[in-house]
């Protein structure tokens, strides 16, 4: 089992990343890249959605990865 840990701010610093990523991405016609990236932020932005239910200490989220 492996275990990573971010914070909300963290997250949000991923998120920027990527949008940067896309964008440029984007202004180089690579739409298919773009769209992958796309599909990311959209995955951080719902786990940092779900961290906003939290109180703002204990925002952090343990992303766990099992294999079976």
């Amino acid at each position: 089992m492996t275990q990573v840990s971010f914070t909300s701010g963290e997250l949000l610093d991923i998120i920027s990343t990527l949008e940067d990523k896309v964008e440029n991405l984007e202004e180089s016609a690579n739409f298919t890249l773009a769209s992958y990236y796309y599909n990311t932020i959209d995955q951080f932005d719902r786990i940092v959605e779900k961290m906003e239910d939290f109180v703002p200490e204990s925002r952090v989220a343990n992303l766990v990865l099992v294999a079976n």
